[in-house]
């Protein structure tokens, strides 16, 4: 049943749709990064003028509640999440402390050369490193696609992590004590299997860090990049 626009409200017309509007995304009806019905749908829909649904729908783009892409349409905006500082540097316990829900979808868990990872310039003696490829979500949006790279005296830890268990909780559980994180931030292009699994067109910029994980005596204990896209998820860096 469609809900009804009134004239006689004291709201304007195009206040009251843009809360119907609203009320749909709040309600699921219409699903984060999904189309709403068109100008010429809601003019029809609710017996409106079309400058006022236009009214409605900038409303809602002030707000970011929607966005308007040129050429295709308006869709609902997905929410920003920012990490927070105090998570000691766990996307799991970073989306707890936001009272967000954080997930994680392992994609692939595999022993590997060293020289396969010998670009990122790592200090690891051994001949082989294990790979985790990990997807993370926050209610359910896909928002990073993160790739770890540990020596291979790791492997049994890392076989017995689960896709929800908090990786740096499991490491300090094991007595790894992680004293600082050494950054690099810049912009890379989303390749096919990364844009694929954040739902991103090909070659779309994201947020890129490469992050070594050390411990006081600046030994390496895990090597972490990041494809984040941060039109949704903002990460957190504290400098000193």
């Amino acid at each position: 049943m469609q809900e009804n626009v009134l004239e006689n409200e004291k709201e304007p017309l195009y206040i009251q749709l843009s809360n119907i509007i609203h009320n749909k995304i709040l309600s699921g009806e219409y699903k984060f990064g999904e189309k709403i019905p068109s100008e010429l749908t809601l003019v029809n829909d609710y017996s409106l003028s079309r400058v006022t649904v236009r009214k409605a729908i900038q409303d809602l783009t002030d707000k970011e509640i929607v966005e308007k892409k040129q050429g295709k349409g308006v869709f609902v905006k997905f929410p920003v999440y920012k990490e927070t500082f105090n998570a000691g540097g766990s996307f799991t316990s970073s989306g707890k402390v936001m009272n967000n829900i954080p997930t994680s979808e392992i994609i692939s868990r595999r022993t590997i050369s060293t020289n396969d990872v010998e670009d990122y310039g790592l200090s690891i003696a051994s001949s082989e490193v294990i790979e985790l490829v990990r997807l993370r979500h926050i209610d359910n949006q896909p928002v990073i696609y993160e790739v770890d790279i540990f020596d291979a005296s790791l492997k049994e830890i890392i076989d017995s992590l689960g896709e929800q268990d908090s990786l740096i909780d499991t490491l300090k559980n094991h007595d790894f004590k992680i004293n600082h994180f050494d950054n690099l931030i810049d912009v890379a292009f989303s390749n096919i299997d990364i844009s694929k699994k954040l739902k991103l067109e090909n070659r779309t910029p994201v947020l890129h860090i490469q992050q070594q994980v050390l411990d006081s005596n600046d030994k390496l204990i895990y090597f972490n990049e990041q494809f984040i896209n941060s039109e949704i998820y903002k990460a957190a860096i504290r400098s000193y």
